[in-house]
């Protein structure tokens, strides 16, 4: 199928050539398979943000994200003695794997990526998003006043 050449594509403008290739075959396809149309919807929905990466300084054409995520995880996991289960660390790692997504790179990082989290640099815009002003040390609720305390009498 030509789809996987739109990805081989030097430039935006070939890639983008071959993508409107794609989906002008979109009904032929359907026709002949109605469970195509879940590929060519996937495509359409997905491609802003894999055009993105088409003749861009910032997005990297591959994907070594995964091993990017892995190093990292496996700096903090140094600090750790184990876990105590298969299901705990997979609970860490869940949680790691998403704080990863959205925290930006220290100052001290390559200029390129220097305060940007990942989802950011991959085109993605998380300005709107919560979990992005958590993860930059910020809180989203701040108390507007602080509320006293009933005293504990001590026994």
């Amino acid at each position: 199928m030509p789809i996987y050449h739109i990805f081989d594509a030097d430039s935006f403008t070939l890639a983008a050539e071959r993508y409107a290739a794609v989906l002008d075959l979109r009904q032929d396809y359907v026709q002949a398979r109605p469970e195509a149309a879940v590929i060519f919807d996937f495509l359409q929905h997905h491609w802003p943000k894999l055009a993105n990466s088409f003749d861009s300084p910032l997005i990297p054409s591959t994907n070594n994200t995964v091993e990017r995520v892995i190093g990292r995880f496996d700096q903090h996991y140094q600090n750790f003695c184990g876990f105590e289960s298969i299901a705990d660390a997979q609970c860490y790692l869940a949680v790691f794997e998403k704080l990863y997504r959205f925290t930006p790179f220290s100052q001290d990082a390559q200029p390129s990526v220097r305060g940007k989290s990942p989802l950011q640099l991959a085109g993605y815009d998380t300005s709107q998003l919560p979990m992005t002003t958590i993860t930059a040390g910020l809180s989203i609720v701040w108390p507007v006043q602080t509320q006293e305390a009933p005293l504990v009498p001590s026994l």
